[in-house]
């Protein structure tokens, strides 16, 4: 079973926990840990100590918010200083990815696996509204 860290600027890890909590419960595979901005050395520790309570896992998924952000940095930093922990960082993260991801953590047993099904449903969740009309045929039953 594949670990799950999310990590990001502020409150960002924090406020994804209570949303995927709310719509598909705790899990604990997942660790958050958030970045006030103050100091990226106590962020890589709390990263890291993220990282030592998944190591049981078959591997581990970091899910960041911003490509490039220091959360994101910290997270590959990590990576290169775990050779023998499977580690794969995704940046650019979002709501949908995390509910599927606790959805179905226990599918999955590779880190990249996982992270390519992410990705994917990521691109999927973003949507523009669009009105559609439709034409009313008044010889159709039902609503």
């Amino acid at each position: 079973m594949i670990g799950i860290l999310v990590t990001g600027h502020g409150k960002f890890a924090t406020g994804l926990k209570s949303s995927v909590e709310l719509i598909a419960g705790a899990s604990d595979k997942f660790r958050y840990v958030d970045f006030p901005g103050d100091s990226t050395e106590k962020l890589a520790e709390d990263q890291s100590k993220a990282l030592d309570e998944l190591k049981d896992c078959d591997g581990v998924l970091v899910l960041a918010d911003l490509v490039g952000g220091s959360p994101f940095k910290s997270a590959v930093e990590c990576k290169f200083a775990r050779p023998d922990q499977k580690i794969e960082v995704v940046g650019g993260s979002n709501l949908p990815m995390m509910v599927e991801a606790a959805s179905s953590v226990e599918f999955y047993e590779d880190p990249l696996d996982m992270a390519n099904a992410l990705m994917q449903t990521g691109k999927e969740y973003i949507i523009r509204f669009e009105l559609e009309e439709h034409e009313d045929d008044a010889d159709e039953d039902g609503i």
